[in-house]
């Protein structure tokens, strides 16, 4: 009698088959997932292998290009090839610099020098004679990328080089008219001589390109090989010549077949297992891996701009040094133009807005391969990793003045700023993080001391320089704490008369060990070096003092932008007036247009306190600058000093007659008097005074001379009066 089965049995059966019907579909499924998710990492691996050794072999062709197009540049563009070629031994000179060097060259094994009217002047292979034309040897194809060559100077277009298939195989080949390299040089472009190199792709070329660029078994194939992964050549007409071909690695296709019965089996184990602890252990460890990541995040990452910081990039750094592998590592290091002004006229919320802006352009300029980060303030960092030729031709800095020129909207306004690059690279094995970081940081220093918008790469002698300026820093405080700034001065003189009307007076130097330091340089230098409010003030002490045995005529003294930004700059001008009993009127302090720009609350406050002193104000170096007519009325100049560079072509120069006629003509509107400086010449004189310039001053009249000259030059009777009463 059999036996029935209960509701109750039927129920726990379907409960069962139930739960193992899911179990096993769930463990299916599961497996299925893993096997298709490996199956499309193989085949991405195997893709990404395929576009790397692609974008290797474009990189090699690149390279073929731009190497034979630079060594074709360098010989073509020089003076001596260029004068050579239009002498009677231009032949032998052709031979020996270009024609005999193909065979041991790298670069190139075929010379020919051919002249406007197609005569061939040299055609040299591997160090020997062609043998025949050129024309015959290169094909239809070489007239073309002559011409083209005869075009490039009206193009302003690179070496045109190209992949020709000549009689002794595919070959790289590009053309370059010869010119001197002095853009004064004078040349008819329609009789220039025409150089050209080739480089023919044979079987050791190829194989230099496959070890160079990691790409195994390339070689050379006339046909497209679809089996293979190819990379075509162009020739003039863009038309494929011949392939560089080589068979995939297929890397993830190995990986799979390697580990294909390890992973069914580990898949049907692990199915029993992750069906009862995969969530919670999922969750668990997705709990931690967030945790960690935003404490490892907020450890290594700016928390105004997102990007990394100090500590991740050198982080960053020592992971580059331990795996060294004969990279070279660059670093760029960014400090913002003029975010100070911005913070001051803005506010700090406007400051910040402006750096999460710039970091954004960073990122969006810059690789997705450079690493970003900013130090702190507006100093960024970026640093990019690989071989000399990608990271020369990277264009990193370029790419980085580029984000930071263009102008930034901000809370509506545009902000204008600009950035200045610091460059410095090095090999990975012989890399230490902090010379890295020191030797851009000198290039950096170097950068924004040429001004704004400046990229500097760092080199050897960049130590050397700042070693001298710490030097010199050194000699200049010593001579201000001994007094030791001497003072010269040159004569103003009436442009009707040529009566001595004041003098002014400029600074002068002598280092202990590199004697006479010219103005520009020490006057920088002082102002770099916090130095600059002493030698003002000694050099204003020095000609007020000098100025009192000379009744009658003013005296100007030039003021540093630095100088007006100190509150006390006006009490100590009164203090100096007051110790040496001298009238105030006679005294004209010169500041330049640059101070009107960058610090105008400033300047107004110190040209205020000066007026109520009764010294006057003249603006130096007019007519270059950024000075506006609403400047010039705002500030009420007693005085401007017209620029010497204006003056110098007086007479040379209509169009600068002109500029200076109409300066001069805008300061006269404004009933503003005028001094031209670097009058060198009766003639500019005569015209100086004819445009509306009221004194003159330059070295027609007198060089800069020592107190003493201009005392026995214009006041010698005054000192014998004086002589007979005491």
């Amino acid at each position: 009698m059999s036996r029935s089965v209960t509701p109750a049995t039927n129920r726990r059966r379907r409960i069962v088959t139930a739960v193992a019907v899911t179990f096993i579909a769930v463990a299916m499924a599961f497996a299925f997932i893993v096997f298709r998710s490996i199956d499309t990492i193989k085949n991405t691996a195997n893709q990404i292998d395929d576009a790397r050794a692609v974008d290797a072999a474009l990189g090699a062709v690149d390279a073929l290009r731009s190497q034979l197009s630079g060594t074709i540049h360098d010989n073509a563009t020089w003076d001596g090839a260029y004068k050579q070629l239009n002498s009677i031994n231009r032949q032998y000179w052709i031979i020996e610099n270009w024609a005999l060097t193909g065979s041991d060259n790298l670069l190139y094994d075929t010379a020919v020098v051919i002249d406007v009217r197609g005569k061939v002047i040299v055609a040299y292979k591997d160090g020997k004679e062609l043998g025949q034309s050129p024309a015959s040897y290169f094909g239809p194809d070489l007239q073309t990328l002559i011409a083209q060559a005869y075009n490039v100077k009206q193009r302003h277009g690179a070496v045109p080089v190209q992949f020709i298939t000549t009689q002794g195989g595919v070959a790289v080949v590009g053309a370059a008219t010869i010119r001197p390299n002095s853009a004064k040089a004078r040349v008819e472009e329609r009789n220039l001589y025409v150089l050209i190199f080739a480089r023919h792709l044979t079987s050791a070329v190829v194989k230099k390109l496959s070890e160079t660029f990691r790409i195994d078994d390339m070689k050379l194939n006339v046909e497209k090989d679809d089996k293979l992964l190819n990379v075509p050549l162009y020739d003039v007409w863009g038309r494929d010549v011949a392939y560089l071909s080589w068979p995939s690695k297929l890397p993830g296709s190995r990986s799979f077949l390697a580990v294909k019965t390890q992973l069914a089996v580990g898949c049907t184990i692990l199915a029993l297992f992750l069906a009862a602890i995969g969530m919670v252990g999922f969750a668990i460890i997705r709990k931690l891996r967030e945790d960690e990541a935003a404490s490892r995040f907020k450890a290594t990452h700016d928390n105004l701009t997102g990007l990394s910081n100090r500590a991740a990039l050198a982080e960053f750094l020592q992971k580059c040094i331990a795996g060294a592998d004969g990279s070279v590592i660059q670093l760029c290091l960014l400090d913002l133009d003029g975010f100070k002004g911005v913070n001051d006229a803005w506010g700090h919320a406007a400051g910040d807005e402006l750096l999460v802006a710039v970091a954004g352009r960073l990122r969006a300029e810059l690789s997705p391969n450079a690493f970003i980060a900013r130090l702190g303030g507006d100093e960024f960092a970026v640093v990019t990793v690989g071989n000399d030729e990608t990271v020369e031709s990277s264009g990193v800095a370029e790419g980085i003045q580029r984000a930071v020129s263009t102008v930034f909207p901000i809370n509506g306004r545009l902000i204008q700023v600009g950035g200045s690059v610091g460059v410095a690279a090095v090999m990975d094995n012989d890399a230490e993080i902090g010379e890295l970081m020191r030797t851009a940081d000198i290039a950096l220093y170097q950068a924004k001391d040429l001004g704004r918008g400046r990229t500097v790469v760092y080199e050897q002698a960049l130590d050397e320089k700042r070693h001298e300026q710490a030097i010199l820093e050194k000699q200049l405080r010593e001579t201000l704490s001994n007094e030791g700034i001497s003072v010269h001065y040159q004569p103003l003189l009436t442009a009707n008369s040529h009566v001595l009307q004041g003098v002014e007076a400029l600074a002068r130097w002598s280092s202990p060990t590199l004697g006479v330091v010219r103005p520009d340089i020490f006057i920088s230098l002082a102002e770099k070096a916090g130095l600059i409010d002493a030698l003002g003030m000694q050099v204003l002490e020095r000609a007020i003092a000098a100025a009192a045995d000379w009744p009658g005529i003013g005296i100007c003294v030039n003021v540093s932008p630095l100088q007006l930004q100190d509150q006390s700059f006006v009490q100590r001008v009164a203090a100096v007036l007051d110790r040496f009993e001298f009238d105030a009127p006679r005294l004209t302090l010169e500041i330049t247009e640059g101070v009107l720009i960058s610090q105008p609350e400033h300047a107004h406050r110190a040209i205020n306190g000066l007026r109520r002193l009764g010294v006057k104000i003249a603006l130096d170096d007019f007519g270059i600058g950024y000075a506006s007519i609403g400047a010039l009325r705002e500030f009420g100049f007693d005085r401007l000093k017209v620029d010497k560079s204006l003056a110098a072509n007086l007479g040379h120069d209509p169009n600068v007659a002109g500029i200076f006629q109409a300066t001069v003509a805008l300061a006269n509107a404004l009933e503003i008097p005028v001094t031209a400086e670097g009058i060198e010449t009766e003639t500019q004189a005569a015209m100086a005074k004819l445009c509306g310039c009221d004194l003159l001053q330059g070295y027609l009249f007198s060089k800069p001379v020592a107190d003493a000259e201009i005392s026995a030059r214009y006041f010698r009777q005054i000192q014998s009066v004086t002589g007979s009463v005491g």
